[in-house]
């Protein structure tokens, strides 16, 4: 392109084509009188969020609502960079401010369904997903095929183990089939009910729609991994959920006690006491294996 055309438009040119690198070459020959433009700030907080600088795209959001204080993009940037550097408070205080001068924009409510999935445990590791789903629906409310609102929706059931995330899944690909992060999701959504080839199925479609992107290459090793045979017990945890699991442990505990205490067969009890510890250790290599290339970022 041109370089004749001038440091800001090759910068939004790099950016549309996904190149960030290159656009933050491009802002570095602006002139001093185009440093004191909004736009200016605009693209350069943009093209750092892009690139995780987290801490330089926060301060180029800040030094953009310097000089325009109501800049609802700049207050979402501004929100995603200190989310991005764990400020959780912070955050929520810069999408509540764009969503105070913006009250009916579907895209903040998702963003904000965003932050509160992304910061959602509290300081004691408790997570509640309430105030998320409730801002992801209230954007759907909005706009009922607001993709962004379907994909935080999504994001906020396959966070909180939703049984339903798989149609929610189904719904978000009716309404983007090319959408890398839909895909992403979806695999997610259902690897975690443990239908793990349906989910190798979309990281590799994530993959094809987005070559370039990381997630999806780990996304696909995690698969590959639950896909294992020696993964069939997990795949099983997956699908039948924790809690499952453990009432089914409990049983047998109980069930083998009551036996012992009555009968004096200590055989159950001996079973499970030689099975515990190598599946306890099976569950937590296997499991963090797979958990550590499969976990979605949000």
């Amino acid at each position: 392109m041109d370089t004749a055309l001038g440091p800001l438009i090759l910068a939004r040119h790099h950016l549309e084509r996904g190149r960030p690198d290159l656009a933050l070459e491009a802002l570095d020959g602006v002139t001093s009188g185009e440093v004191e433009t909004l736009e200016f700030w605009r693209l350069r907080a943009d093209t750092l969020l892009r690139l995780r600088l987290w801490a330089e795209a926060r301060d180029a959001a800040r030094s953009g609502l310097d000089r325009g204080p109501n800049d609802v993009h700049l207050l979402e940037v501004l929100a995603l960079a200190c989310s991005g550097l764990g400020k959780k408070k912070e955050a929520l205080t810069a999408i509540e401010a764009a969503l105070g001068l913006q009250p009916d924009d579907p895209g903040l409510h998702a963003q904000k369904a965003f932050l509160l999935t992304r910061h959602a445990q509290n300081a004691i590791g408790f997570a509640s997903y309430r105030r998320a789903r409730a801002a992801a629906e209230h954007a759907l409310e909005l706009d009922p095929d607001f993709v962004p609102a379907h994909a935080a929706r999504l994001q906020v059931a396959v966070a909180a183990g939703e049984r339903r995330a798989p149609k929610l899944a189904t719904r978000l690909l009716e309404l983007a089939p090319e959408s890398e992060q839909a895909h992403l999701l979806a695999g997610v959504a259902l690897t975690n009910r443990g239908r793990v080839s349906a989910g190798v199925r979309h990281y590799t479609e994530a993959a094809r729609l987005d070559p370039p992107d990381p997630e999806a290459a780990r996304f696909l090793r995690g698969s590959k991994t639950l896909a294992h045979p020696v993964a069939s017990v997990l795949r099983l945890f997956c699908r039948l959920g924790p809690l499952a699991v453990l009432l089914t442990i409990f049983v047998l505990v109980v069930g083998s006690l009551i036996l012992y205490l009555t009968t004096g067969i200590e055989l159950p009890i001996a079973i499970l006491g030689i099975c515990f510890i190598p599946f306890f250790w099976y569950l937590f290599f296997v499991g963090n294996i797979a958990r550590g290339n499969h976990s979605r970022r949000p």
